[in-house]
Protein backbone atom coordinates (compact mmCIF):
# COMPACT_ATOMS: atom_id res chain seq x y z
CA UNK A 1 0.00 0.00 0.00
CA UNK A 2 1.16 3.29 -0.85
CA UNK A 3 2.79 5.57 1.96
CA UNK A 4 -0.04 8.32 2.46
CA UNK A 5 1.08 12.20 3.81
CA UNK A 6 -0.36 15.09 4.15
CA UNK A 7 0.33 16.35 0.38
CA UNK A 8 -1.35 13.66 -1.39
CA UNK A 9 -4.33 15.24 -3.53
CA UNK A 10 -8.04 14.12 -3.36
CA UNK A 11 -7.47 11.78 -6.11
CA UNK A 12 -4.82 9.96 -4.78
CA UNK A 13 -7.99 9.19 -2.28
CA UNK A 14 -10.27 6.99 -4.23
CA UNK A 15 -12.29 6.67 -0.71
CA UNK A 16 -13.21 10.36 -1.15
CA UNK A 17 -16.03 9.31 -4.18
CA UNK A 18 -17.57 7.62 -1.24
CA UNK A 19 -18.64 10.65 0.58
CA UNK A 20 -21.66 11.65 1.39
CA UNK A 21 -22.22 14.85 -0.58
CA UNK A 22 -22.44 16.78 2.54
CA UNK A 23 -18.85 16.23 3.48
CA UNK A 24 -16.08 18.34 2.36
CA UNK A 25 -12.59 16.85 1.84
CA UNK A 26 -11.19 18.29 4.57
CA UNK A 27 -13.84 18.77 7.31
CA UNK A 28 -13.51 22.47 7.72
CA UNK A 29 -15.11 23.90 10.66
CA UNK A 30 -16.32 27.04 10.79
CA UNK A 31 -14.93 27.58 14.05
CA UNK A 32 -11.40 27.17 16.08
CA UNK A 33 -12.46 25.22 18.83
CA UNK A 34 -16.22 23.85 19.93
CA UNK A 35 -16.50 26.63 22.58
CA UNK A 36 -16.26 29.15 19.30
CA UNK A 37 -19.08 27.10 18.00
CA UNK A 38 -21.14 26.43 21.45
CA UNK A 39 -20.69 30.72 21.61
CA UNK A 40 -22.13 30.98 18.35
CA UNK A 41 -25.16 29.04 19.23
CA UNK A 42 -25.64 31.18 22.36
CA UNK A 43 -25.64 34.48 20.92
CA UNK A 44 -27.76 33.44 17.82
CA UNK A 45 -30.52 30.95 19.72
CA UNK A 46 -30.37 31.76 23.49
CA UNK A 47 -33.76 30.34 24.12
CA UNK A 48 -33.40 27.07 21.81
CA UNK A 49 -33.11 23.84 23.06
CA UNK A 50 -30.02 22.51 24.26
CA UNK A 51 -30.89 19.44 26.38
CA UNK A 52 -33.71 17.43 26.60
CA UNK A 53 -33.48 15.50 30.55
CA UNK A 54 -36.11 13.74 31.74
CA UNK A 55 -38.57 15.54 29.97
CA UNK A 56 -37.43 18.95 31.05
CA UNK A 57 -35.92 20.56 28.29
CA UNK A 58 -32.58 23.13 29.31
CA UNK A 59 -31.85 25.88 26.47
CA UNK A 60 -28.43 27.16 25.29
CA UNK A 61 -29.18 30.39 27.69
CA UNK A 62 -29.63 28.74 30.89
CA UNK A 63 -26.56 26.20 30.33
CA UNK A 64 -24.28 28.96 29.35
CA UNK A 65 -25.54 30.99 32.46
CA UNK A 66 -24.48 28.00 34.51
CA UNK A 67 -21.32 27.89 32.61
CA UNK A 68 -20.81 31.44 33.32
CA UNK A 69 -20.78 31.22 36.80
CA UNK A 70 -19.57 27.79 37.83
CA UNK A 71 -16.52 29.18 35.70
CA UNK A 72 -16.01 32.17 37.67
CA UNK A 73 -16.34 30.05 41.10
CA UNK A 74 -13.56 27.89 40.39
CA UNK A 75 -11.91 30.55 39.01
CA UNK A 76 -12.44 32.31 42.48
CA UNK A 77 -10.93 29.63 43.81
CA UNK A 78 -7.70 30.09 42.32
CA UNK A 79 -8.24 28.09 38.78
CA UNK A 80 -5.96 29.36 36.09
CA UNK A 81 -5.55 28.82 32.36
CA UNK A 82 -4.38 25.14 31.80
CA UNK A 83 -4.91 24.26 35.02
CA UNK A 84 -6.87 20.93 35.28
CA UNK A 85 -10.81 20.40 36.31
CA UNK A 86 -11.65 16.80 36.89
CA UNK A 87 -15.39 16.09 35.87
CA UNK A 88 -16.50 13.00 37.76
CA UNK A 89 -20.43 12.56 36.38
CA UNK A 90 -23.08 10.08 34.63
CA UNK A 91 -24.56 11.60 31.36
CA UNK A 92 -26.11 14.59 33.01
CA UNK A 93 -26.55 18.03 31.58
CA UNK A 94 -23.95 19.06 34.61
CA UNK A 95 -21.22 17.33 32.31
CA UNK A 96 -21.59 20.09 29.60
CA UNK A 97 -21.83 23.40 32.13
CA UNK A 98 -18.76 21.86 33.51
CA UNK A 99 -16.55 21.46 30.17
CA UNK A 100 -17.85 25.02 29.15
CA UNK A 101 -16.74 26.32 32.21
CA UNK A 102 -13.53 24.94 32.21
CA UNK A 103 -13.10 26.26 28.56
CA UNK A 104 -14.22 29.34 29.54
CA UNK A 105 -11.37 29.96 31.38
CA UNK A 106 -8.85 28.54 29.32
CA UNK A 107 -8.74 25.51 32.23
CA UNK A 108 -8.25 21.94 30.51
CA UNK A 109 -11.56 19.59 32.12
CA UNK A 110 -10.24 15.87 33.10
CA UNK A 111 -12.55 13.16 31.97
CA UNK A 112 -13.17 10.90 34.84
CA UNK A 113 -15.23 7.20 34.55
CA UNK A 114 -17.99 7.52 37.25
CA UNK A 115 -17.69 3.82 37.82
CA UNK A 116 -13.96 4.34 38.89
CA UNK A 117 -13.50 3.85 42.98
CA UNK A 118 -11.07 5.62 45.39
CA UNK A 119 -7.96 4.14 44.28
CA UNK A 120 -8.50 4.11 40.57
CA UNK A 121 -9.73 7.91 41.23
CA UNK A 122 -6.42 8.94 42.90
CA UNK A 123 -4.37 7.86 40.20
CA UNK A 124 -6.43 10.35 37.79
CA UNK A 125 -6.09 12.92 40.19
CA UNK A 126 -2.92 12.51 40.92
CA UNK A 127 -1.59 12.32 37.22
CA UNK A 128 -3.14 14.88 36.08
CA UNK A 129 -2.64 17.52 38.96
CA UNK A 130 -6.09 18.39 38.87
CA UNK A 131 -6.74 21.03 41.28
CA UNK A 132 -10.96 21.17 41.11
CA UNK A 133 -12.90 18.51 41.04
CA UNK A 134 -16.99 18.41 39.88
CA UNK A 135 -18.48 15.16 41.18
CA UNK A 136 -21.96 14.14 41.95
CA UNK A 137 -22.38 14.06 45.27
CA UNK A 138 -23.20 10.48 45.89
CA UNK A 139 -19.58 9.32 44.99
CA UNK A 140 -18.06 11.61 47.09
CA UNK A 141 -18.09 10.21 50.48
CA UNK A 142 -16.76 6.95 49.54
CA UNK A 143 -14.21 7.77 47.04
CA UNK A 144 -13.34 11.04 47.10
CA UNK A 145 -12.81 12.50 50.51
CA UNK A 146 -10.43 9.16 51.38
CA UNK A 147 -8.31 10.27 49.17
CA UNK A 148 -8.69 14.19 48.39
CA UNK A 149 -5.36 14.63 51.13
CA UNK A 150 -3.44 12.87 48.82
CA UNK A 151 -4.30 15.49 45.75
CA UNK A 152 -3.78 19.00 44.73
CA UNK A 153 -7.41 19.81 45.00
CA UNK A 154 -8.49 22.75 46.48
CA UNK A 155 -11.71 23.23 45.37
CA UNK A 156 -14.45 20.46 44.93
CA UNK A 157 -18.16 21.04 43.57
CA UNK A 158 -20.70 18.33 44.44
CA UNK A 159 -24.09 18.15 42.68
CA UNK A 160 -27.25 16.27 42.51
CA UNK A 161 -28.47 14.53 39.05
CA UNK A 162 -31.62 16.93 39.67
CA UNK A 163 -29.63 20.15 40.46
CA UNK A 164 -30.49 21.78 37.03
CA UNK A 165 -33.95 19.94 36.64
CA UNK A 166 -35.32 19.97 40.47
CA UNK A 167 -39.23 19.14 38.90
CA UNK A 168 -38.06 16.73 36.65
CA UNK A 169 -40.07 12.84 36.57
CA UNK A 170 -37.50 10.74 37.09
CA UNK A 171 -38.39 6.73 35.22
CA UNK A 172 -39.35 4.29 37.73
CA UNK A 173 -36.05 2.13 36.43
CA UNK A 174 -33.47 5.12 36.51
CA UNK A 175 -35.10 6.08 40.55
CA UNK A 176 -32.57 4.09 42.39
CA UNK A 177 -29.67 5.32 40.85
CA UNK A 178 -30.70 8.67 41.78
CA UNK A 179 -30.38 8.74 45.55
CA UNK A 180 -31.38 11.83 48.05
CA UNK A 181 -29.34 14.87 47.60
CA UNK A 182 -26.27 15.14 49.82
CA UNK A 183 -24.46 17.99 51.43
CA UNK A 184 -20.73 18.69 53.09
CA UNK A 185 -19.50 20.78 54.93
CA UNK A 186 -15.73 20.49 52.80
CA UNK A 187 -17.36 21.34 49.46
CA UNK A 188 -19.25 23.82 47.62
CA UNK A 189 -22.91 23.04 46.34
CA UNK A 190 -23.29 22.78 42.67
CA UNK A 191 -26.53 25.44 43.14
CA UNK A 192 -24.28 27.91 45.28
CA UNK A 193 -21.76 27.57 42.59
CA UNK A 194 -23.97 28.42 39.43
CA UNK A 195 -25.94 30.93 41.15
CA UNK A 196 -25.25 34.91 40.59
CA UNK A 197 -21.82 35.00 39.99
CA UNK A 198 -22.02 36.63 36.30
CA UNK A 199 -19.18 35.65 33.63
CA UNK A 200 -15.81 35.33 33.81
CA UNK A 201 -12.72 36.68 32.41
CA UNK A 202 -12.34 34.65 30.22
CA UNK A 203 -8.78 33.46 28.56
CA UNK A 204 -10.10 31.03 25.51
CA UNK A 205 -7.85 28.17 24.44
CA UNK A 206 -6.66 27.90 20.87
CA UNK A 207 -6.78 24.95 18.42
CA UNK A 208 -3.42 23.75 19.54
CA UNK A 209 -3.95 23.88 22.89
CA UNK A 210 -5.13 20.87 25.21
CA UNK A 211 -8.61 20.31 25.28
CA UNK A 212 -9.49 17.69 27.55
CA UNK A 213 -7.31 14.84 29.06
CA UNK A 214 -8.83 11.22 28.29
CA UNK A 215 -7.85 8.93 30.34
CA UNK A 216 -6.80 5.12 28.11
CA UNK A 217 -4.66 1.75 29.08
CA UNK A 218 -3.09 3.09 25.90
CA UNK A 219 -0.79 0.12 24.41
CA UNK A 220 1.10 -0.56 27.03
CA UNK A 221 1.21 0.00 31.48
CA UNK A 222 -0.90 1.75 33.96
CA UNK A 223 -3.53 4.06 32.63
CA UNK A 224 -2.76 7.07 30.66
CA UNK A 225 -3.90 10.85 29.74
CA UNK A 226 -4.15 11.49 26.36
CA UNK A 227 -4.13 14.98 25.30
CA UNK A 228 -7.30 15.84 22.90
CA UNK A 229 -6.34 19.17 21.41
CA UNK A 230 -9.19 21.46 21.00
CA UNK A 231 -8.44 21.60 17.27
CA UNK A 232 -9.09 17.87 17.15
CA UNK A 233 -12.13 17.57 19.31
CA UNK A 234 -14.03 20.64 16.75
CA UNK A 235 -12.60 18.34 13.88
CA UNK A 236 -13.83 15.26 14.46
CA UNK A 237 -16.93 16.61 15.82
CA UNK A 238 -17.53 18.21 12.45
CA UNK A 239 -16.53 15.11 10.73
CA UNK A 240 -19.53 13.70 12.31
CA UNK A 241 -21.76 16.37 11.92
CA UNK A 242 -21.05 16.70 7.91
CA UNK A 243 -20.87 12.64 7.70
CA UNK A 244 -24.82 12.44 9.11
CA UNK A 245 -25.82 15.79 8.00
CA UNK A 246 -26.72 16.92 11.20
CA UNK A 247 -28.75 20.21 11.45
CA UNK A 248 -30.50 21.86 14.54
CA UNK A 249 -33.86 22.29 12.77
CA UNK A 250 -34.60 18.39 11.93
CA UNK A 251 -32.42 16.56 14.30
CA UNK A 252 -32.32 14.96 18.08
CA UNK A 253 -29.13 13.57 19.53
CA UNK A 254 -29.87 10.52 21.66
CA UNK A 255 -26.74 10.61 23.68
CA UNK A 256 -26.13 6.94 25.40
CA UNK A 257 -22.28 6.85 24.94
CA UNK A 258 -20.46 7.56 28.40
CA UNK A 259 -19.81 11.50 27.94
CA UNK A 260 -16.60 10.74 30.14
CA UNK A 261 -15.60 8.25 26.91
CA UNK A 262 -13.64 10.08 23.79
CA UNK A 263 -16.97 8.75 21.89
CA UNK A 264 -19.54 10.52 23.63
CA UNK A 265 -17.50 13.75 23.96
CA UNK A 266 -17.38 14.02 20.44
CA UNK A 267 -20.09 12.26 19.30
CA UNK A 268 -22.53 13.41 21.88
CA UNK A 269 -21.77 16.58 23.17
CA UNK A 270 -19.39 17.22 20.73
CA UNK A 271 -21.90 17.39 17.79
CA UNK A 272 -24.95 18.83 19.91
CA UNK A 273 -22.13 21.53 20.12
CA UNK A 274 -21.45 22.06 16.79
CA UNK A 275 -24.67 21.18 14.98
CA UNK A 276 -26.89 23.12 17.46
CA UNK A 277 -28.66 19.86 17.32
CA UNK A 278 -30.65 18.94 20.53
CA UNK A 279 -28.64 16.42 23.02
CA UNK A 280 -30.59 13.78 25.16
CA UNK A 281 -28.89 12.88 28.03
CA UNK A 282 -30.55 9.86 30.74
CA UNK A 283 -28.09 9.97 33.29
CA UNK A 284 -27.43 6.38 32.50
CA UNK A 285 -28.41 3.66 30.10
CA UNK A 286 -31.40 1.88 30.54
CA UNK A 287 -32.74 0.05 27.57
CA UNK A 288 -36.12 0.62 28.00
CA UNK A 289 -35.97 4.73 28.74
CA UNK A 290 -33.13 4.86 25.62
CA UNK A 291 -36.13 3.35 23.68
CA UNK A 292 -38.37 5.94 24.99
CA UNK A 293 -36.61 8.66 24.98
CA UNK A 294 -36.18 7.74 20.84
CA UNK A 295 -40.04 7.82 20.53
CA UNK A 296 -40.87 11.15 22.82
CA UNK A 297 -38.06 13.13 21.35
CA UNK A 298 -38.31 11.73 17.53
CA UNK A 299 -34.69 10.99 18.09
CA UNK A 300 -32.35 10.59 14.86
CA UNK A 301 -29.14 10.00 15.61
CA UNK A 302 -27.23 7.88 18.42
CA UNK A 303 -23.98 5.91 18.30
CA UNK A 304 -22.98 3.31 20.48
CA UNK A 305 -20.99 -0.16 20.36
CA UNK A 306 -22.72 -2.97 19.26
CA UNK A 307 -23.57 -4.77 23.17
CA UNK A 308 -25.87 -1.78 23.19
CA UNK A 309 -27.91 -2.03 20.23
CA UNK A 310 -28.04 -5.90 20.95
CA UNK A 311 -30.02 -4.67 24.31
CA UNK A 312 -32.11 -2.03 22.68
CA UNK A 313 -33.50 -5.17 19.70
CA UNK A 314 -33.70 -7.64 22.42
CA UNK A 315 -35.67 -5.49 24.36
CA UNK A 316 -39.91 -5.68 24.44
CA UNK A 317 -40.56 -2.38 24.47
CA UNK A 318 -39.15 -1.93 21.13
CA UNK A 319 -42.28 -3.37 19.47
CA UNK A 320 -44.58 -0.90 21.25
CA UNK A 321 -42.84 2.26 20.27
CA UNK A 322 -42.15 4.56 17.20
CA UNK A 323 -38.73 4.26 16.67
CA UNK A 324 -38.68 4.86 12.50
CA UNK A 325 -37.04 8.42 13.37
CA UNK A 326 -33.88 6.89 14.12
CA UNK A 327 -31.50 6.51 11.14
CA UNK A 328 -28.97 7.41 11.88
CA UNK A 329 -27.04 4.93 13.59
CA UNK A 330 -23.04 4.47 13.74
CA UNK A 331 -21.34 1.97 16.11
CA UNK A 332 -18.05 2.19 17.30
CA UNK A 333 -16.20 -0.05 20.13
CA UNK A 334 -15.47 -2.78 18.35
CA UNK A 335 -16.51 -4.28 14.64
CA UNK A 336 -19.86 -5.76 14.10
CA UNK A 337 -20.43 -8.88 12.15
CA UNK A 338 -22.82 -8.85 9.24
CA UNK A 339 -24.90 -11.51 11.39
CA UNK A 340 -25.17 -9.04 14.05
CA UNK A 341 -26.29 -6.11 11.52
CA UNK A 342 -28.95 -7.95 10.17
CA UNK A 343 -30.24 -9.10 12.98
CA UNK A 344 -30.52 -5.26 14.49
CA UNK A 345 -32.13 -4.39 10.86
CA UNK A 346 -34.26 -7.07 11.26
CA UNK A 347 -35.79 -6.29 14.91
CA UNK A 348 -35.79 -2.10 14.66
CA UNK A 349 -35.19 -1.46 10.45
CA UNK A 350 -32.08 0.70 12.29
CA UNK A 351 -29.26 -0.05 9.76
CA UNK A 352 -25.62 -0.24 11.48
CA UNK A 353 -22.84 1.48 9.93
CA UNK A 354 -19.14 1.25 11.11
CA UNK A 355 -17.31 3.65 13.14
CA UNK A 356 -13.33 3.06 14.26
CA UNK A 357 -11.27 5.66 16.25
CA UNK A 358 -9.88 5.10 19.69
CA UNK A 359 -9.27 7.52 22.25
CA UNK A 360 -5.78 8.88 20.91
CA UNK A 361 -7.37 9.39 17.95
CA UNK A 362 -10.11 11.66 19.17
CA UNK A 363 -12.65 9.61 17.95
CA UNK A 364 -13.35 8.87 14.21
CA UNK A 365 -10.39 7.83 11.58
CA UNK A 366 -13.04 5.60 9.50
CA UNK A 367 -16.25 5.83 9.11
CA UNK A 368 -19.10 3.69 7.50
CA UNK A 369 -20.82 5.89 4.58
CA UNK A 370 -24.56 6.02 5.87
CA UNK A 371 -25.67 5.14 2.08
CA UNK A 372 -23.31 2.63 0.69
CA UNK A 373 -23.21 -1.00 2.23
CA UNK A 374 -19.87 -1.86 3.47
CA UNK A 375 -18.19 -4.90 2.03
CA UNK A 376 -17.72 -8.47 3.65
CA UNK A 377 -14.17 -9.39 3.43
CA UNK A 378 -13.91 -12.73 2.37
CA UNK A 379 -11.13 -14.00 4.40
CA UNK A 380 -13.15 -13.82 7.21
CA UNK A 381 -16.49 -12.99 6.64
CA UNK A 382 -15.88 -9.81 8.79
CA UNK A 383 -17.50 -6.49 7.85
CA UNK A 384 -15.69 -3.38 6.82
CA UNK A 385 -15.47 -1.00 9.61
CA UNK A 386 -15.85 2.37 6.96
CA UNK A 387 -13.26 4.22 4.93
CA UNK A 388 -11.14 7.25 6.05
CA UNK A 389 -12.44 10.40 6.81
CA UNK A 390 -11.20 13.83 5.56
CA UNK A 391 -7.88 14.36 6.64
CA UNK A 392 -7.34 10.65 8.21
CA UNK A 393 -4.01 8.34 6.85
CA UNK A 394 -3.63 5.28 7.17
CA UNK A 395 -1.42 2.30 6.82
CA UNK A 396 -1.06 -1.07 7.08
CA UNK A 397 3.04 -2.38 8.62
CA UNK A 398 3.93 -5.64 9.12
CA UNK A 399 3.65 -6.80 12.43
CA UNK A 400 7.31 -8.16 13.09
CA UNK A 401 9.72 -5.24 11.40
CA UNK A 402 7.31 -2.61 10.77
CA UNK A 403 7.58 -2.51 6.99
CA UNK A 404 4.65 -0.99 4.53
CA UNK A 405 2.28 -3.58 3.60
CA UNK A 406 -0.27 -3.51 0.13
CA UNK A 407 -3.71 -4.13 -0.23
CA UNK A 408 -5.16 -7.11 1.30
CA UNK A 409 -2.39 -7.89 3.44
CA UNK A 410 -2.73 -8.01 7.12
CA UNK A 411 -0.56 -6.02 9.85
CA UNK A 412 -0.60 -3.29 12.31
CA UNK A 413 -2.65 -0.10 11.79
CA UNK A 414 -0.91 2.93 11.79
CA UNK A 415 -2.51 6.65 11.48
CA UNK A 416 -2.24 9.90 11.12
CA UNK A 417 -4.32 13.19 10.71
CA UNK A 418 -5.15 16.42 12.66
CA UNK A 419 -7.53 13.89 15.15
CA UNK A 420 -4.41 12.34 16.51
CA UNK A 421 -3.25 13.32 19.84
CA UNK A 422 0.22 14.70 20.24
CA UNK A 423 0.95 12.21 22.86
CA UNK A 424 0.28 10.94 26.74
CA UNK A 425 0.08 14.00 29.95
CA UNK A 426 3.25 14.35 31.11
CA UNK A 427 4.63 10.81 29.79
CA UNK A 428 7.37 11.33 27.45
CA UNK A 429 8.34 8.02 26.76
CA UNK A 430 5.24 6.09 25.99
CA UNK A 431 3.77 9.34 23.75
CA UNK A 432 7.36 8.55 22.05
CA UNK A 433 6.45 4.40 22.08
CA UNK A 434 2.72 5.18 20.56
CA UNK A 435 3.33 8.28 18.46
CA UNK A 436 6.26 7.64 15.60
CA UNK A 437 6.83 10.84 13.71
CA UNK A 438 2.89 11.74 13.82
CA UNK A 439 1.97 8.23 12.99
CA UNK A 440 -0.43 6.52 16.28
CA UNK A 441 0.44 2.83 16.59
CA UNK A 442 -2.83 1.52 17.21
CA UNK A 443 -2.08 -2.42 18.39
CA UNK A 444 -5.18 -3.00 16.51
CA UNK A 445 -4.67 -6.02 13.13
CA UNK A 446 -6.28 -5.26 10.30
CA UNK A 447 -6.14 -4.64 6.12
CA UNK A 448 -7.39 -1.83 3.39
CA UNK A 449 -8.30 -2.74 0.26
CA UNK A 450 -7.37 -0.34 -2.79
CA UNK A 451 -10.50 1.84 -2.38
CA UNK A 452 -10.00 2.15 1.08
CA UNK A 453 -12.54 0.48 3.10
CA UNK A 454 -10.54 -1.04 6.62
CA UNK A 455 -11.27 -4.05 8.24
CA UNK A 456 -10.48 -4.73 11.60
CA UNK A 457 -9.41 -8.31 12.15
CA UNK A 458 -8.52 -7.82 15.94
CA UNK A 459 -6.32 -6.26 19.10
CA UNK A 460 -2.56 -7.59 18.74
CA UNK A 461 -2.89 -8.34 22.36
CA UNK A 462 -5.86 -10.14 21.93
CA UNK A 463 -4.47 -12.55 19.20
CA UNK A 464 -4.08 -16.44 20.37
CA UNK A 465 -1.49 -18.74 19.61
CA UNK A 466 -2.97 -22.13 19.59
CA UNK A 467 -0.23 -24.63 18.90
CA UNK A 468 1.84 -22.27 16.56
CA UNK A 469 -1.55 -20.89 14.83
CA UNK A 470 -2.82 -17.83 15.31
CA UNK A 471 -6.52 -17.32 15.80
CA UNK A 472 -8.12 -14.27 16.52
CA UNK A 473 -10.98 -14.03 18.49
CA UNK A 474 -13.00 -11.90 16.57
CA UNK A 475 -13.32 -14.84 13.66
CA UNK A 476 -14.23 -17.20 15.92
CA UNK A 477 -16.95 -14.36 17.45
CA UNK A 478 -18.01 -13.53 14.13
CA UNK A 479 -18.90 -16.76 13.65
CA UNK A 480 -20.63 -17.22 16.98
CA UNK A 481 -22.97 -14.34 16.00
CA UNK A 482 -24.49 -16.95 13.50
CA UNK A 483 -26.47 -18.71 15.88
CA UNK A 484 -29.73 -17.03 16.26
CA UNK A 485 -29.51 -18.14 20.25
CA UNK A 486 -26.16 -16.21 20.97
CA UNK A 487 -27.00 -12.44 22.35
CA UNK A 488 -23.57 -11.70 22.69
CA UNK A 489 -19.85 -13.51 22.04
CA UNK A 490 -16.48 -12.99 23.68
CA UNK A 491 -13.14 -15.42 23.03
CA UNK A 492 -10.04 -15.19 24.73
CA UNK A 493 -7.32 -17.81 24.82
CA UNK A 494 -6.47 -19.33 27.60
CA UNK A 495 -3.61 -21.86 28.97
CA UNK A 496 -3.28 -25.15 27.79
CA UNK A 497 -0.91 -27.85 28.20
CA UNK A 498 -0.47 -29.11 25.06
CA UNK A 499 -1.53 -26.23 22.50
CA UNK A 500 0.33 -23.77 24.80
CA UNK A 501 -2.73 -21.57 23.91
CA UNK A 502 -6.26 -23.10 23.32
CA UNK A 503 -9.28 -21.01 22.09
CA UNK A 504 -12.38 -20.16 24.62
CA UNK A 505 -15.66 -18.72 24.46
CA UNK A 506 -17.84 -17.28 26.24
CA UNK A 507 -21.72 -16.17 25.21
CA UNK A 508 -24.76 -14.77 26.32
CA UNK A 509 -28.34 -15.85 24.90
CA UNK A 510 -31.22 -14.12 23.40
CA UNK A 511 -34.35 -14.13 25.67
CA UNK A 512 -36.10 -17.64 25.82
CA UNK A 513 -33.55 -19.51 23.83
CA UNK A 514 -31.83 -22.59 24.97
CA UNK A 515 -28.70 -24.30 23.77
CA UNK A 516 -25.77 -26.20 25.29
CA UNK A 517 -22.13 -25.61 24.94
CA UNK A 518 -21.85 -28.63 23.31
CA UNK A 519 -24.45 -27.51 20.35
CA UNK A 520 -22.44 -24.14 20.00
CA UNK A 521 -18.84 -26.17 19.76
CA UNK A 522 -20.38 -28.07 17.26
CA UNK A 523 -21.85 -25.17 15.80
CA UNK A 524 -18.18 -23.36 15.14
CA UNK A 525 -16.53 -26.64 14.19
CA UNK A 526 -18.58 -27.00 11.06
CA UNK A 527 -18.05 -23.85 9.89
CA UNK A 528 -14.13 -22.68 10.83
CA UNK A 529 -10.85 -24.50 10.20
CA UNK A 530 -10.20 -27.25 13.12
CA UNK A 531 -6.99 -24.81 14.69
CA UNK A 532 -9.99 -22.36 15.51
CA UNK A 533 -13.38 -23.44 17.02
CA UNK A 534 -13.27 -23.66 20.63
CA UNK A 535 -12.64 -26.38 22.85
CA UNK A 536 -14.18 -24.77 26.10
CA UNK A 537 -17.28 -22.96 26.26
CA UNK A 538 -19.43 -21.26 28.89
CA UNK A 539 -22.72 -19.49 28.89
CA UNK A 540 -23.37 -16.89 31.20
CA UNK A 541 -26.45 -14.62 31.88
CA UNK A 542 -24.21 -11.41 31.37
CA UNK A 543 -21.15 -10.51 29.58
CA UNK A 544 -18.62 -8.31 31.43
CA UNK A 545 -18.12 -4.75 30.22
CA UNK A 546 -16.48 -1.22 29.96
CA UNK A 547 -19.04 1.66 30.58
CA UNK A 548 -18.90 2.63 27.10
CA UNK A 549 -20.20 -1.15 25.91
CA UNK A 550 -17.01 -2.76 25.05
CA UNK A 551 -16.56 -6.45 25.81
CA UNK A 552 -14.47 -7.25 28.72
CA UNK A 553 -11.40 -9.87 27.30
CA UNK A 554 -9.15 -9.86 30.27
CA UNK A 555 -11.86 -10.38 32.53
CA UNK A 556 -12.93 -13.40 30.80
CA UNK A 557 -9.27 -14.75 30.57
CA UNK A 558 -9.67 -15.91 34.53
CA UNK A 559 -12.74 -17.37 34.65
Amino acid sequence: MKQLDDTLRTDDRPWTDLYPSTVTPDAASAFPTLLDAWNAHVSATPDGPSVHYFGATLTFGEIDAAADALAQTVHDAGVAPKDRIAVYLQNDPHWLVAVLAAWKIGAIPVAVNPMLRAGELEHHLVDSGATALICLDSLYTESVAPIREKTALDIVVTTHPLDMTPDASVPASLRAHIPAPQSFSDTIAWTTAVTGRGAPSTHPAGADDIGILTYTSGTTGRSKGAMNLHGSLVHNSTVYTQWWDLRADRDVIIGVAPVFHITGIVACLGIHIVSGAPLVLLHRFDAEETLRAIDEWRGTFMIGASTLFIALSNHPAKDELALGSLTKTPSGGAPVSPALVDRVREATGWVLRGAYGMTETTSPTHLGPPETDPPVDPDSGALSVGIPVPEANVRIVDLSDGHDLGPGEVGEIVVSGPMVVPGYWQMPEESAHAIRDGWLHTGDVGKVTEDGWLFVVDRLKDMINAGGYKVFPRDVEDVLYQHPAVREASVVGVPDDYRGETVKAFVSLTAGASVTPEELIEFCKTRMAAYKYPRELVVLEELPKTTSGKLLRRELRHS
